[in-house]
């Protein structure tokens, strides 16, 4: 909720200096990242350089599988988050076509009322029904990533641009765990477990983005299964959400 909440703040305060910015035509920004959108931290844009968009991007997702398990199965609340920091190179004057390239962290997240059986004699994961005779509260799948994001830029000229982003994504799993919240007796017991015998750790897929200056429509499929082997259950990563483009 905290994380949500601050970008929320940061978007109302984006939306709130628009007609500033929009009535400063004679200002553009830099290809380096700064803490504003005009403003480097250092010192002020030069006028002659193009204006630069989509630079740190906030995701918020929904995260969803596909495979051996049906789209849209998981409860609405498996949200994930996504930070990016790219840059922004432009192809045309105006910057309506460009491509972005940098460095990202995910955190997948879904709340699957399913249980991972693992076997580590054969190597293998599988899923099965969580045990009906345990007073099991919650339970989820979750995983880290560190990635390098692509993108090519399409957008219209000005502030109040439409943006087509499409891109792909590489990424390195960090860790990745299953968490149980179980009753016994009256309290809740947390139980953790960071082993796979067959954890595909490397993940890559498409991305889509589709919105207005700063807000988009932010689609991700992943090609890569969760795991390994050809015995286990496959799961290929689905995300659906927002984007914030913060500058």
């Amino acid at each position: 909720m905290r994380i949500l909440l601050a970008i929320f703040i940061l978007s109302n305060t984006f939306f709130s200096t628009g007609q500033y910015l929009e009535d400063r035509e004679d200002l553009s920004s830099k290809r380096r990242p700064g803490v504003m959108w005009f403003y480097s931290g250092f010192r002020p844009y030069e006028t002659t350089k193009l204006r630069k968009y989509d630079r740190l991007i906030v995701d918020v997702v929904y995260n969803d599988w596909n495979g051996d398990k049906e789209l849209f199965e998981s409860p609405w609340y498996s949200i994930g988050i996504n930070t990016s920091l790219m840059f922004d190179i432009p192809f045309t004057k105006s910057n309506t076509i460009g491509f972005g390239w940098g460095v990202g962290f995910s955190h997948y997240n879904n709340h699957t009322k399913t249980n991972f059986d693992r076997n580590f004699e054969e190597n293998t994961t599988t899923l099965s029904d969580l045990d009906n005779t345990l007073d099991i509260k919650r339970s989820k799948y979750a995983a880290n990533y560190l990635e390098i994001p692509i993108e090519f830029r399409f957008r219209t000229k000005g502030i109040k641009h439409f943006k087509f982003l499409i891109g792909a994504k590489v990424g390195y799993q960090l860790n990745a765990y299953t968490k149980t919240v179980e009753e016994i007796e009256g309290r809740e017991y947390k139980f953790k477990s960071f082993n796979f015998p067959d954890n595909n750790r490397l993940r890559y897929g498409a991305t889509v983005r589709i919105g207005f200056r700063n807000i988009s429509l932010y689609g991700a499929y992943f090609f890569s299964s969760l795991f390994n082997d050809s015995q286990s259950v496959n799961l290929n990563p689905v995300n659906i959400g927002l984007s914030f483009s913060l500058f």
